[in-house]
């Protein structure tokens, strides 16, 4: 940092950020690492951690601890040791940043069993299993933060989305005990909720998703992509508040705000959005 250049309040930071080698989890870890953090990121392929690194270290501060763990965090036994790891190369842990998971879609029918656990195992036992390799080091220290990454499909499920949404439903009721649990000391447990994000993950969700459901999103009125960008710097605005659910959009708002309030209106909304759909899809095939 230059003498006359004000320390960001997460200079010097220790930051851990699972399925951080792309998409959101990298605009994370660049965002923080440009913030003067101490940042070590997590995934499953060395190549694109070995990038990222690379990326964080072109941008963070000089002195700053810049590092990978290779993982996978539906391993509970692979993520003690990668933990432990992290712990000894950041020499501590500030903020924990759970926000590994892929999406798989199709209908309930079409579904196969295999995958609806293998989203389990990944988007919510994975947070579980990353929260419960750290836990012990933030309760002994007694300071923190826990950031779990949801999704607004946590709020409300659509056609198509029954396997992906319940793994994300799951997240929102493991932070919310969390937070409660970690609280006694002094801990704060907070939950993020990303809306549909231009990443890679994104790119190969769209090459099985049903037709239906490309349908129904493009002609949502309570739904938008947004960048990587926009997701991260609402992601920063939101992280110094109290508040326990953050969100990136206005529109991301407005549909909790219908949902929490309003649930059978929301689905009113959805069900018409679906229909629309369908008719759209009938009559193109028609032409």
């Amino acid at each position: 940092m230059t003498a006359n250049k004000r320390p960001s309040k997460y200079e010097s930071k220790k930051v851990f950020i699972s399925g951080g080698s792309a998409g959101m989890g990298k605009g994370f870890a660049l965002a923080f690492a440009k913030l003067g953090a101490d940042v070590i990121v997590s995934a499953r392929g060395k190549k694109a951690l070995e990038r990222t690194v690379r990326e964080l270290r072109a941008v963070g501060a000089p002195n700053a601890k810049l590092d990978f763990v290779v993982t996978d965090v539906s391993d509970s036994r692979e993520v003690k040791n990668a933990a432990k790891k992290a712990l000894k190369i950041l020499g501590g842990l500030d903020l924990l940043i759970c926000n590994s998971g892929y999406a798989k879609t199709g209908t309930v029918i079409e579904t196969e069993e295999s995958d609806f656990r293998s989203l389990m195992d990944v988007n919510y036992f994975g947070h579980v299993n990353v929260v419960k390799a750290f836990q012990e080091h933030f309760i002994s220290q007694g300071s923190g933060e826990i950031v779990l990454l949801s999704s607004m499909l946590a709020t409300f499920s659509i056609y198509g989305y029954g396997a992906y949404a319940a793994s994300k439903f799951a997240i929102t009721g493991f932070a919310q005990s969390l937070r409660q649990e970690m609280m006694m000391h002094n801990v704060r447990v907070k939950l993020f909720l990303p809306p549909t994000t231009d990443t890679p993950g994104l790119e190969k969700e769209n090459l099985d998703k049903p037709a239906l459901s490309k349908e129904v999103e493009m002609g949502s009125s309570l739904n938008a992509t947004h960048s990587v960008d926009t997701v991260v710097r609402a992601f920063l605005k939101w992280l110094p508040k109290r508040s326990f659910v953050g969100y990136a959009s206005w529109d991301s708002w407005l549909q909790y705000f219908v949902v929490r309030h309003f649930p059978e209106l929301a689905l009113l909304i959805a069900d018409g959005e679906l229909k629309s759909a369908k008719k759209r899809l009938d009559k193109r095939a028609k032409a």
